[in-house]
């Protein structure tokens, strides 16, 4: 799964969140997972523009981590609204017999591991150098009005996420389409 350097951010911030649920032993939906992050961290530009659909993704940087180590998977506590399953991606899990791994876990334990591995995977996806707001919006608005692109206009819902990828120096084109994957 492609991995950005926003992707790894955010799932930075939402790790001590999803550390609390299990040690609360708590599931929570996508949206109550943003709901708490937007409440520790009110004045984060990146966490006030989550969505649900983008939470794949993010989630998936803590999965790679637990998953390397043989971990309870931490990221099965949270759920869909609709289903009250884990995404998709987690078919092949019992989701319930790893939910009380992740209650039964002392997480306490990994803090230092999971900051070390995030750090790591933020120097691997981040830019050789990194660009103004101002210029990041231009480039992605001549992208998105440029007519040989055409997206759903779903796709505006995503436009500050859009634009912090390119910020963070990942190509216009290639922003927009790690992004329109999540509206298909």
């Amino acid at each position: 799964m492609a991995r950005t350097l926003l992707d790894v951010q955010l799932a930075r911030l939402l790790y001590p969140l999803l550390i609390e649920l299990a040690m609360g032993r708590q599931i929570a939906t996508y949206g109550q997972l943003i709901e708490l992050a937007k409440k520790r961290y009110p004045s984060d530009p990146r966490i006030k523009n989550l969505i649900p659909v983008r939470m794949g993704r993010i989630l998936w940087v803590i999965y790679d981590f637990v998953e390397e180590r043989d971990l309870p998977r931490l990221t099965l506590i949270i759920v869909s609204a609709g289903d009250k399953n884990p995404g998709s991606a987690m078919l092949g899990h019992d989701f319930a017999a790893e939910q009380q791994r992740c209650f039964e876990f002392n997480w306490s334990t990994i803090d230092q591991e999971f900051d070390m591995y995030a750090q790591s995977s933020e120097k691997e996806s981040a830019p050789v150098r990194r660009i103004s707001r101002e210029s990041a919006i231009a480039l992605v608005s001549a992208h998105y009005h440029d007519p040989a692109n055409s997206y759903p206009n779903a796709i505006r819902a995503l436009r500050e996420t859009i634009i912090e990828h390119v910020m963070n120096g990942l190509p216009v084109a290639d922003a927009f389409e790690i992004e329109a994957q999540l509206i298909v």
